[in-house]
């Protein structure tokens, strides 16, 4: 066990944007047990993290954490301030995903790690969801099927995080990819090169239900950035070829999506910053049912780390709890905060 890396700086903004808003207190310090990296050790790649806050009822819950450029993911619980992982579990087996990856795309050829690149985690009715980047190798412009997979994780009503072998369904989708280059705006940035040619890149994903919405830390166009709005139905059902939609944000330039987390009512997480590696600040926005953006606070890594993920772990009244994991720092370094949403 180890204490969490503190040092993350919360500056609370007004819904308007203009003023400060009352300080926040940060929660107690979030210790980490046992390690979120292969053969037990720690990993500086845990790019997200999912919990079942809801069902949790002030007790221990179950959540689910995974790795950058990992073909695994990992059981952890959250509760009394602390992370404890669990048991790690394949998420590419045997079985033929849904529908087909894409071809023609990439120009530094095809990669034959086979991993997943996990970049997002979330939670909706009993099923855990993972989704690959969808797009080329960062640095060598390489192709790889497996990232471009969604996955759902829908363990046995069982407690704990030991899930045991067997227990648990996963199941596997190449189809939103076809349906990111079906968007006029995606289209073109859809397999271009990430570095230099604003190539579209998945890092944030939220549930609700049937709905799905990811969220792209590029392409970054003058101000805009996107989510894409589709369905699990739309991804997972055998009989049913769904459709999905972009959806503009109006951000600061080259700002991007890091991580999304729905919130009861429909409203909407996000997390910001840099599309590709520009020196801009971190930030969690709210977008309301009607599109709306509230900035609710900018957010300092601990050390050289950069905000990675958000998992809502409570909400009281208009009083919402977060973990945020950091990338490039020990298992994440989990730091809780305390926001008040708008009224």
């Amino acid at each position: 066990m180890r204490a969490a890396l503190t040092g993350i700086l919360l500056l609370a903004l007004a819904a308007c944007g203009e003023s400060s808003a009352p300080p926040r207190d940060f929660g107690p310090v979030v210790t980490v047990a046992g390690h979120f990296g292969a053969a037990g050790e720690a990993s500086e790649d845990v790019s997200g993290l999912a919990c079942d806050w809801q069902a949790a009822g002030g007790g221990e819950m179950r959540c689910l954490a995974i790795e950058d450029e990992e073909a695994e993911a990992q059981w952890a619980a959250f509760g009394n301030d602390m992370l404890r992982a669990g048991r790690r579990f394949a998420l590419l087996g045997p079985e033929r995903p849904l529908g087909t990856p894409p071809s023609g795309i990439c120009g530094g050829g095809i990669s034959g790690d086979g991993e997943l690149d996990g970049e997002a985690a979330a939670f909706s009715d009993g099923a855990y969801y993972v989704t690959g980047s969808h797009g080329c190798s960062r640095n060598n412009d390489e192709f790889d099927a497996a990232s471009f997979l969604v996955v759902r994780i829908t363990p046995d009503d069982q407690p704990g995080t030991d899930v045991a072998p067997g227990t648990v369904a996963v199941e596997q989708s190449y189809r939103l990819s076809g349906l990111l280059r079906r968007a006029p705006e995606l289209a073109g940035y859809f397999g271009a090169r990430l570095e230099g040619g604003n190539g579209l890149n998945i890092e944030g994903l939220a549930v609700d239900g049937d709905r799905m919405i990811f969220g792209l830390r590029a392409p970054a166009v003058n101000g805009t950035a996107f989510l894409f709005e589709t369905s699990a139905t739309a991804l997972f059902s055998r009989e049913i070829a769904g459709t999905g939609r972009a959806i503009p944000l109006a951000l600061d330039p080259d700002e991007g999506v890091r991580d999304l987390a729905f919130l009861p009512g429909g409203r909407l997480l996000i997390l910001t910053g840099p599309a590709q590696n520009q020196d801009i600040a971190y930030r969690i926005l709210l977008r309301g049912e009607d599109g709306g953006l509230a900035p609710l606070a900018t957010v300092s890594a601990p050390y050289e780390g950069k905000a990675e993920a958000i998992a809502v772990i409570g909400l009281e009244g208009n009083r919402l709890s977060l973990l945020v994991l950091f990338d490039g720092v020990n298992d994440g370094a989990p730091q809780r905060l305390t926001l008040d949403l708008p009224g």
